[in-house]
Parts: structure tokens; sequence; C-alpha cells
């Protein structure tokens, strides 16, 4: 930490320098720096009034997207194997809100799981802790499901999730899966046709639930039936659940979607394709 705040705090000083090659310097660092520069709290420390911190954020706006590109590039390749899904769904967050401070929507999250931690019992069974987890989330907190507005962008990022209390089946799934894993709870994503639920197993226990629906749960056989008459050919492999870079795939497909045919912003659209690809690039292939 005091590395990287004496390398920013030398930037600061420099921002203002008209000299080419110390803005390409400046430029460089920064994107070098991009994962601690839009998940780290040096932002969130800066003086907003002082001159520099107006213009490194006059900076960080010309470089918004190059930032999040760069970003997205150093989480995949530092985590080959599966990413750490609550960096990628903030970066996607910031990338839609550049003000966002993703600082706070991580507390949010902490101040989602400190009541329901409180009131947990003690070992709890698997199904017991999932009515406990959907009694909170669903009922206390009032998430539930984005069905008259489906295809509103907002329903797709965290930090509107939060603010909102709405969402699409795989952002409220997500947003259950960082809240569960902050009270050292593990939730598989199950990527059902045209919709996208949880589930939990331990070996012993195995329960799969939906957040779009208030946490409604279903037997395997109901899963199995939902998925034959969607004619899936593979029921028990989509059962089995699915990785934290698939989820951030579809999560990007739909954000697309949105994007091309139904808000139309095709600067957006263009972006979120790239990050997409750069995924597909990096686990695909």
């Amino acid at each position: 930490m005091i590395d990287t705040d004496v390398k920013f705090r030398h930037i600061l000083k420099l921002l203002d320098d008209e000299s080419p090659e110390i803005q390409r310097i400046i430029r460089n660092t920064l994107l070098d720096n991009s994962p601690e520069i839009i998940l780290g709290d040096f932002l969130v420390r800066l003086d907003e009034d002082s001159y520099d911190a107006q213009l490194l954020k006059e900076t960080l706006e010309e470089i918004h997207f190059d930032l999040v590109y760069s970003a997205f590039t150093r989480l995949f390749q530092r985590q080959l194997e599966d990413i750490d899904l609550e960096k990628a769904v903030l970066l996607l967050a910031f990338w839609n809100n550049p003000g966002l401070d993703t600082l706070q929507t991580r507390n949010q999250l902490e101040q989602l799981a400190d009541p329901i931690r409180f009131l947990l019992p003690e070992s709890p069974h698997p199904l017991s802790f999932i009515d406990h987890l959907s009694y909170y989330l669903f009922k206390e907190y009032g998430f539930h499901g984005n069905s008259a507005d489906y295809y509103n962008p907002d329903n797709s990022f965290i930090d509107k999730v939060l603010e909102n209390r709405t969402g699409i089946p795989i952002s409220l799934s997500v947003l259950t899966m960082l809240v569960s894993a902050r009270l050292q709870f593990h939730l598989i994503g199950v990527p059902m046709p045209a919709h996208f639920i949880l589930k939990y197993e331990n070996g012993d226990d195995e329960v799969f639930f939906d957040p779009f629906y208030g946490g409604k749960v279903y037997s395997r056989l109901e899963c199995i039936h939902y998925l034959k008459q969607a004619k899936v050919e593979n029921p028990d492999e989509i059962l089995n659940g699915c990785t934290n870079v698939q989820i951030l795939e579809r999560m990007m497909r739909n954000i697309h979607l949105v994007y091309t045919s139904y808000k139309d912003i095709p600067q957006k659209a263009g972006e979120i394709l790239q990050i997409l690809e750069l995924l597909e690039k990096t686990f695909n292939e």
C-alpha cells in the first residue's frame, strides 16, 4: 500500500506537465496499476476539492475504458483457472459507472451479511441456511426480480442492484453468492436456459433455489423436468453448475444484448464486446 501510495503521489505532481513523454508515462503507470486504482482506496482518500484530485479525475475520465480493459486483463492473467467473481462484477460496475466507489459497494455487501451472520444458527443445515439467507435478502431487504423492466441495464450491475433492490436472475444470484461467501457458505451458479439459479452442495446435501423468485427451493427432479421441457440434452451437466468465468461471460452477453437490442447504445455495446472477447481469448483458447 505504501509503495502504491508513493507511486500515485508522484504521478499527481506531474499531471499538469504538458510534456508528451511525461503524459505517456503517466498514462502507462495508471494503466499498469488499474486494479488498484479501481478496487483500492487511494482515490477515496484523496481530497476531492484539491487541484491534483481534479486533474487526476479528468485524466481517468479520458482513459476510462482503457483503464477498465487493463484491469480486466490483469484480473484474467492472475487467475487462469477461474476468476474472483466479486472483483469482476465490481470492475463491470465501474465500467458502467465511472464515478463508482467500489469500496463502498463492498461495504454494502458486508452490511447485508452482518445481520444475517449475527442471527445465523451455529452449523445450520443447508436448507435452514438457505431459508435464513432468503428471508433476509428477499423479505427483510426486499431484493426481487425486476419483471416489469427486465431489460433495464441497471439490472445487470451490482451497485445498481444494491441501490434499487431489483435485478435479473443472474445478477440476483451473484448478489446472493457474494453475501453467502461472507457467511462461509459456498454457492454454485446453475445456468438454466433463459434463467439462472443457485445450488448448495457438500457431498451429502444438495439444494437448488431461485433468487429471482424470492429464494424458491427446487428439487433436482423439478430441475431436470424443466430442462427436459426446454429440450436440453445434458441436464445433469447443467445441474453440476458453472464456473465464475462462465457466470461473467453470461453477464456480459446479457449486457451486450441489452445495448444492441433494447437500448441501442453502440459505444456501450462495442466496449462490452471487447471485454467479452478478452475473456474468451484468455480462458477458451
